[in-house]
Order: structure tokens, then sequence, then C-alpha cells
């Protein structure tokens, strides 16, 4: 079995991860929404293809009716940066539009900001995902071996 740690690429302090999702309220808005996925990961390829800082970005779906992206990027002002202009800007807004009249859907993102020194990673029997996709990639062996080990929490406990 393969064991894999994947550390941050070295020019990244503080990585933006952001949770976008979009919510079927009504059937109706299930075509919308699959478009407004789509779309998503149109944008998405090409933010990581024009260098915008969008490192990685993966689908997931909850449900049926509930499906998104959990992307990675390389700082907050980068992501700030690309989803002022189109073509995030135009499908966001269409969205925002959709919500006011009909009420069938929903969208919604989450933000989190995390230093260098609170991420750890382990891939066991794992193609390349999530940080090891993008990052620096080595065995786990040593000091690599434990999740407080990868922090740098060694000796303090809980």
């Amino acid at each position: 079995m393969d064991r894999v740690v994947a550390t941050l690429p070295g020019s990244i302090e503080e990585l933006c991860l952001i949770r976008l999702g979009l919510i079927v309220h009504k059937l109706r808005a299930l075509p919308f929404a699959a478009r407004m996925g789509r779309a998503i990961g149109t944008s998405a390829a090409e933010a990581i293809a024009s260098g915008a800082g969008l490192l990685r970005s993966e689908p997931f779906r909850v449900d049926g009716r509930h499906f998104g992206v959990l992307q990675y990027w390389a700082s907050y002002e980068s992501l700030e940066r690309w989803s002022h202009r189109p073509p995030h800007s135009d499908w966001w807004r269409e969205a925002l539009e959709r919500m006011r009249k009909r009420g069938d859907f929903g969208i919604y993102h989450e933000t989190f900001l995390v230093p260098r020194s609170g991420v750890e990673s382990i891939y066991l029997g794992c193609p390349p995902v999530g940080i090891s996709a993008f990052g620096r990639t080595g065995e786990s062996v040593g000091t690599m071996t434990t999740s407080r080990d990868r922090l740098g929490r060694r000796g303090e406990r809980g």
C-alpha cells in the first residue's frame, strides 16, 4: 500500500479553501443547477490554466439535489481577484437572479484560510487528490508518520 504525505508548495503560506455548493429546492431547478455546475467546472479549468491562483478544484455530491466544488487557492487575494470578473461574476449574478425570481435554487460558499502550520495530509492507496495533486509529496516515514508530527505538535497533548 502506498503511503504518501503532501505539503503545500513552498510559496504558499496560507491556503485558501472554498466550498461552493448548489442546492436544488424544486426539481424544475435541476437543469439550471446542472448548467451552473458545468459553468463552475469550466471556469475553474480556465482559472487553473491561466495561472489565476486556483491550484485544484474537486467536485463533490451530497445527494442528487446538493452538489458543488471544493477549491484550493494559492491565496485569498487570488480568489477575490478571480471572483470579481467574468466568467465567475456572470454565473454568480445569474444564480442570484434565479433565486430572487423563482426561489427554487440555492447557492452558498464557505471560505477557509488555513496557515501552512495548520495543514497536514496523508493518502493511503490514493491517486493524486487534494493537496497531493499540486503540493510536494513524499513518503510517510519518520516524523511524517503521525498527524501530530506532520503538524509539528510532537510532545503537545490536548
